[in-house]
């Protein structure tokens, strides 16, 4: 038993770096982002530091820095960020001048950060703890005495703010007020409201209209295609939002489910693998990844997976009934038992388990608990269990 569990171990490795096609920086990112999630955030800081000519290293680094009050070194990393994005650069600047207590500087960059292009809300601008250091101060006040943001820019933060509180109908009536704002930025808002409302032909309508090129516009629509069934073209979709939001994890797994809904199960696992890859442990990818195992008949590779998962989870039924039927179909009576037991725990009245125990049961040759289990699964009307209940048990 323990040489065929080796087998399949070495399988699997060997299945996720086949599958795992992902390019250097794609890669180091998102094992930064693991070593995050994970505490170990020294190393995630050696990774970002190894990419400072990379602008999404470069955002990572000076906002752990921020974060963590190194503000000398957070200075520095902004410096660098400028020849990249001089927008954020100017942002971070701001927040690291207010930290360390120097109004005036900060404002300075503020007010250059407002002035370009895809800048801070005033109510995202607020939650920045470092601000907090000089909101009380002269030229805090003076600074925003100055209007900072046109009335289109307010009335749109508003609808943000409203569709984040699921107050769409409130957010549309902001919108509808706009009447004479015609804007790539209306439109895409209108379509995010009607998809929070899970109205998905209006959605799609105004997304249409919005600029197909902008990263959160394809997201969105891939978002409306993928919840309203529309595969075909998520998976389109999904192949250009791979290609312009690159940095985004979770981009791996929603492309790979729709591959899964499109049958293109090894296409899926290729991206699955991509995410493994970085987050060897992450639930919804391991299970993800293993009922695509499953559809494409790599039983061995989900075992393994399963495996994992209940080693993690131990208190979800599906794991188990997975594993479960998949030592049913290796013959190994006892350990498909085991794990019918355990999710039975949970669910006693499943009648597709109690059929399935009752077999397990029949094959380890104890005729009367294979009764007491068909008799439970054909209470809860399974035909297969009630055929064998009635060829082999005595009614008496």
């Amino acid at each position: 038993m323990g040489e065929r569990f080796l087998h399949i171990a070495l399988m699997l490795l060997l299945a996720i770096a086949c599958n795992a096609q992902i390019d250097d920086l794609q890669r180091d990112y998102f094992r930064a982002q693991n070593f995050v999630l994970h505490g170990e955030t020294d190393s995630a800081v050696a990774i970002w530091q190894n990419h400072e000519d990379n602008e999404m290293f470069l955002l990572c680094l000076a906002d752990y820095l921020i974060d963590t009050e190194q503000y000398s070194q957070a200075l520095e990393a902004s410096r660098k960020l400028e020849n990249l994005n001089l927008t954020e650069a100017q942002f971070r600047m701001a927040r690291i001048y207010a930290g360390m207590g120097f109004a005036e500087e900060s404002v300075e960059y503020l007010g250059k950060h407002l002035s370009g292009k895809e800048v801070r809300t005033y109510s995202q601008i607020i939650r920045c703890k470092e601000f907090e250091s000089i909101n009380r101060t002269l030229e805090w006040r003076e600074f925003w005495e100055t209007p900072r943001y046109s009335k289109s820019d307010e009335a749109f933060a508003d609808v943000e703010y409203n569709i984040s509180q699921e107050h769409y109908d409130y957010a549309i009536e902001i919108l509808d007020a706009m009447s004479n704002t015609k804007s790539s930025r209306r439109n895409y808002l209108y379509a995010k409201t009607y998809y929070g409302m899970e109205n998905y032909v209006q959605a799609m309508k105004y997304v249409d209209q919005a600029n197909s090129k902008d990263k959160e516009v394809v997201a969105l629509r891939f978002a409306i295609q993928k919840a309203s069934g529309n595969y075909a073209s998520a998976y389109e979709t999904g192949k250009s939002l791979l290609a312009v939001d690159r940095y985004n994890a979770e981009n791996l797994l929603d492309f790979a489910d729709v591959c899964m809904h499109q049958k293109k199960y090894l296409e899926a696992r290729r991206y699955t693998g991509r995410y493994l890859q970085c987050f060897p442990d992450n639930e919804k990818a391991l299970y993800l990844d293993a009922r695509l195992a499953l559809f494409s008949e790599f039983k061995d590779d989900a075992l393994v997976e399963v495996s994992q998962l209940i080693a993690q989870n131990p208190s979800n039924t599906e794991y188990f009934k997975m594993r479960g039927e998949l030592y049913y179909e290796y013959s190994m009576w006892e350990l498909a038992s085991y794990d019918f037991s355990m999710a039975l725990d949970i669910t006693p009245n499943d009648a597709r388990l109690n059929y399935l125990m009752g077999m397990c049961w029949y094959n380890r040759a104890s005729i009367e608990k294979s009764c007491f289990y068909w008799r439970k699964a054909a209470t809860g009307k399974s035909r297969e269990a009630a055929e064998m209940y009635y060829q082999y048990c005595d009614e008496n």
